[in-house]
């Protein structure tokens, strides 16, 4: 019993330390497509957004895990969190982007909205729209 509860907890230790250093490391876009916990939501424009959901846990436990959202540019490969002060640091001399952002969302949650209209997500909408 004692070496099941142990096996457990390695196995527990492992699937958090890959959670939590899959999230922090430098991923590149090579590697998240390799990796299944990395979605590619989009192939056009300039900024293309990834979706990671840990797939270690059980259905009943995904509710619990919702997933978080990075982004890459033209000019980076390497995946940055999904915000807005990420967003404007990626485009730093592009101010009229920035107040779009600002206008847009009224959070970081809300980036990653798509719009059916121009079907694209609107991130990449504002960018085309503030050159």
């Amino acid at each position: 019993m004692r070496k099941l509860l142990l096996v457990i907890a390695a196995i527990f230790s492992f699937l958090l330390f890959t959670d939590v250093n899959a999230q922090n490391a430098n991923v590149t876009s090579a590697k998240a497509a390799k990796n299944i916990s990395y979605t590619v939501l989009n192939k056009e424009g300039t900024v293309k957004l990834y979706k990671y959901h840990h797939l270690a846990h059980s259905p009943k436990e995904a509710e619990k895990y919702a997933p978080t959202y990075f982004f890459t540019t033209q000019s980076s490969d390497t995946l940055q969190p999904l915000t807005k002060d990420n967003l404007k640091k990626a485009f730093p001399e592009n101010h009229p982007f920035h107040d779009a952002l600002d206008a847009t969302f009224d959070n970081d949650k809300d980036l990653i909205a798509y719009d059916s209209f121009h079907k694209m997500y609107k991130v990449n909408w504002l960018l085309h729209e503030h050159p």
